[in-house]
């Protein structure tokens, strides 16, 4: 996808956020326990917000977050605000301009890009669902969002971690892309904050492992969803062990935590 279909994408899905936020700010989201349809709101105008603020100013250091609504604003007219103002500055700004991002090997402009389309689309799909809605999702869209989640948030280990790796490997098919995966877990200790991790599942990318364990098959937003926890199952295709599927559920949602 380009940054024309990314912008487009943050722009449809933003509106259509709104469009269900406004049958009611205090439905609760089944997918994001604890939170309201008008949580998810606030949430995504943050985020938003803080984009616009690193990508304006070219920030190349950690930021905080970005500020909340304020006391006794109107929710939907504060978030439609904020999706203006992002995509009016990353539509005006080069993606290759140099910006802070989580991501070491990409930091740019273009990362925001492609992680608020995806970040946008997954939080109006929060939306909806707190309403019972359910609107299709671009299945290219959705196939750049599993190559996003695999390649970007769940795939790899940290430097520090000792690995212990899988002989298994899963195999993922959608809208004509792919991708191999080794599982495995890791064990060891924060440098940065002397936190101590035991056994924690993962996935590395994989592209000499041979035949796969097990294949999963299904269109770009049937699986997109999946893994962000927010669809079932149902219209994906496994050859080999059922389990897969849970284990590559499991190891997304620590990702995407």
């Amino acid at each position: 996808m380009n940054t024309g279909a990314f912008l487009q994408a943050i722009r449809a899905d933003g509106r259509a956020a709104l469009d269900a936020a406004r049958r009611g700010l205090d439905a609760p989201v089944p997918t994001t326990p604890g939170w309201t349809v008008g949580d998810v709101m606030a949430h995504l105008g943050q985020v938003h917000r803080q984009k616009t603020h690193i990508v304006r100013e070219s920030l190349v250091d950690e930021v905080p977050d970005g500020p909340r609504p304020p006391a006794g604003v109107d929710l939907l007219e504060w978030f439609e605000e904020g999706l203006h103002e992002l995509t009016s500055v990353l539509a005006a700004t080069d993606p290759a301009t140099r910006v802070h991002t989580w991501h070491e090997p990409d930091q740019s402009v273009g990362f925001w890009i492609r992680r608020m389309a995806h970040e946008t689309l997954i939080h109006r799909v929060d939306a909806e669902l707190g309403h019972a809605i359910h609107t299709p999702v671009d299945p290219v869209l959705g196939a750049d969002g599993i190559d996003e989640i695999l390649t970007v948030m769940m795939a790899g280990w940290p430097d520090w971690a000792a690995v212990a790796r899988s002989e298994v490997t899963v195999g993922l098919e959608s809208e004509g892309r792919s991708w191999q995966v080794r599982f495995g877990s890791w064990s060891g200790t924060s440098p940065k904050n002397g936190r101590r991790f035991q056994d924690v599942p993962g996935i590395e990318l994989v592209t000499d492992a041979g035949r796969p364990t097990a294949v999963v098959r299904g269109p770009g937003d049937a699986l997109d969803l999946f893994l962000w926890g927010r669809g079932s199952a149902d219209g994906l295709v496994v050859e080999g062990h059922p389990s897969v599927l849970l284990y590559l559920r499991d190891v997304a949602a620590d990702a995407t935590d």
